[in-house]
């Protein structure tokens, strides 16, 4: 029995790594050698709380990791389209395919999603991946490996553009500069936005966000009134599309004054437990409409079409690498370094 090496979350912040089995690729699937793996929020939180809402590990082991790249080295049977040395990224949710919500094109609803470091299923924190062949993509040659472990979490702010409805020049404001509200402001630069509002309060974040995309920064440290910042650049209306990427209390309640009356809101940023106030009451009597997400359909490829063209530029935002043997280190500096840290990622 051939083995490889994974890193194995066993209790908050306590990972070690431990031999496994090596899988071997089914019917339909590409054994996948991993080169670069991304630290998302939510490996975080799984990390320090074994939890995300309804998903738990229970006290079960778990492999973490989801956003990742790397090397086919081995084919299974019925495979089309790779060869052995092809470089790929893979999009880490397998859906059933069947159920009513995959056949109807909308499989990030999946009822029966197989979802990488999510329990109770294991992620790409190991050394070997078997994976569905049609859900891997070829990279571009010029892209790293180190890119393509990002591409995962881009295309979640490509989806946001998408639920979100915005428009051609329409103006629009991003709370929360951490990796995931960066991908949304590359997204909305891609996407056409017109003036995109970052706001954050790390000086570093938010000089990043301008390199990436952003017209306008507003630090609440050195700003005391948001909202009227964000109406005096909005011709006195507040912005017409607002996107929260925190998941605090704080920032879910305030967010609501950023948008112009029949605004847009869309959710992004996890909460490990609901519970968080809303102003229900001024949201129906201005007409506000919230979106929010949950993974992506059909993203990948034109992501890395967007980064192949330069229309969005993302490799800034890696900020921190890290060897597969340090993985532990990487976790601690995501979750200690706010302030610096934008995308970890960790090389195998």
């Amino acid at each position: 029995m051939e083995t490889m090496r994974a890193w194995v979350l066993r209790d908050k912040r306590k990972m070690q790594i431990e031999e496994r089995e090596m899988p071997v690729p089914k019917d339909g699937e590409v054994l996948i050698k991993i080169k670069s793996m991304g630290v998302c929020g939510s490996d975080l939180h799984f990390y320090t709380d074994l939890k995300i809402g309804d998903y738990g590990t229970n006290g079960n082991p778990l492999i973490l990791g989801h956003e990742c790249s790397g090397e086919i080295v081995k084919i299974g049977e019925n495979c089309t389209k790779s060869e052995v040395g092809d470089r790929v990224i893979i999009e880490p949710g397998i859906p059933c395919m069947h159920c009513d919500e995959c056949r109807a094109g909308r499989y990030n609803f999946c009822h029966d999603m197989y979802f990488m470091g999510t329990p109770p299923w294991d992620g790409c924190m190991c050394e070997y991946v078997a994976w569905p062949e049609f859900l891997t993509y070829k990279m571009p040659e010029e892209m790293t490996y180190q890119e393509g472990a990002m591409i995962e979490p881009f295309v979640v702010g490509l989806q946001a553009m998408r639920n979100s409805g915005i428009g051609f020049s329409d103006n629009a404001v991003v709370v929360g500069c951490g990796a995931i509200g960066m991908m949304t402001i590359a997204a909305l630069k891609a996407e056409g936005a017109g003036r995109i509002i970052a706001v954050d309060m790390e000086p570093f974040k938010l000089d990043m966000a301008l390199k990436i995309g952003a017209t306008d920064v507003i630090n609440p440290k050195e700003c005391s009134d948001v909202v009227s910042e964000i109406k005096k650049m909005t011709d006195g209306w507040g912005a017409q599309y607002a996107f929260e990427c925190v998941g605090s209390a704080k920032t879910v309640y305030d967010i609501n004054s950023y948008v112009r009356d029949g605004g847009t809101i869309t959710y992004i940023g996890l909460m490990i437990n609901d519970g968080a106030p809303m102003p229900m009451a001024s949201a129906v009597m201005r007409g506000l409409t919230y979106k929010t997400l949950i993974r992506y359909t059909n993203l990948f490829d034109r992501a890395m079409l967007l980064l192949k063209y330069g229309r969005a530029d993302i490799k800034p935002l890696m900020t921190h690498e890290y060897t597969f043997e340090q993985g532990d280190e990487a976790f601690e500096k995501a979750l200690n370094d706010k302030k610096n840290a934008i995308k970890i990622v960790v090389n195998f």
